[in-house]
C-alpha cells in the first residue's frame, strides 16, 4: 500500500438513521450510529521516523553512497583514535608525570596533582580511572568503526562485482537482440 494512512482520524464515526436492533422487544431498541477507533490508521512512531532529508530516509544505496559511507565511518574512528591520544598528553601534562601517565596518581604520601587537601590523592585516582576507561572506550568504538568500515568496503565490492555482472548480462542480452533481429530478415 502506498497510500498515506498517518493522516486518517483516530475514531471513525457513521450516522445511520434509527436502526431497530430489536424490534420485537419492549421498549425498541434502536441505534442511530456507531463509533470506533480506526484499526487502519498508520502510526509511525517518532524514534524510527528520520527527520526529513536525513539520513535514514534514503533506502536506496549506490556505490557512490557506500563510498560516503565508507569515508564517513573511516574520519570519525580517525578523530576518535586521535582524541584518545590527545587526552593522553592532555592527563600527563595535568598530571606532570611524563613517564608514568594517569596510573601513577593516587599512590604513596606524594602531592596529588589537585593539591594536598585530604581527599586530593583518592579524588585523582577516581579521575584517573575515569579517564583510563573513557580512554580505553574510545579506542575501541574507534577500532569497531574501523571494522565497519572495512566490512562495508567488502559490500561495496561485492556490489560492484554484482553491478559488472549485471553489465555484462545487459551486454550480452543486447548482442543476443542484435543477433536474433538481423537474422529474422533472413528467413
Amino acid at each position: 500500500m502506498t497510500d498515506d494512512r498517518t493522516q486518517q482520524s483516530d475514531r471513525v464515526e457513521i450516522d445511520t438513521p434509527n436502526v431497530p436492533v430489536a424490534p420485537t422487544i419492549t421498549p425498541f431498541v434502536y441505534y442511530d450510529g456507531v463509533s470506533m477507533d480506526n484499526v487502519n490508521k498508520a502510526h509511525r512512531p517518532t524514534g524510527l521516523t528520520p527527520a526529513p532529508g536525513g539520513a535514514g530516509a534514503e533506502t536506496e544505496w549506490d556505490a557512490t553512497s557506500l563510498d560516503k559511507a565508507i569515508k564517513w565511518l573511516d574520519d570519525h574512528a580517525d578523530f576518535l583514535n586521535q582524541q584518545s591520544y590527545k587526552m593522553e598528553e592532555d592527563i600527563r601534562k595535568w598530571m606532570r608525570n611524563a613517564a608514568g601517565g594517569a596510573a601513577a596518581v593516587g599512590g604513596g604520601g606524594d602531592k596529588s596533582p589537585l593539591g594536598s587537601f585530604e581527599r586530593a590523592n583518592a579524588l585523582a585516582a577516581k579521575h584517573a580511572g575515569l579517564y583510563d576507561s573513557t580512554q580505553t572506550r574510545l579506542r575501541e568504538l574507534a577500532r569497531e568503526l574501523w571494522k565497519s568500515a572495512n566490512a562495508l568496503r567488502k559490500v561495496k565490492e561485492n556490489y560492484d562485482t554484482a553491478e559488472e555482472r549485471n553489465r555484462m548480462n545487459a551486454n550480452q542480452m543486447e548482442n543476443a537482440f542484435n543477433s536474433a533481429s538481423s537474422r529474422a530478415g533472413k528467413n
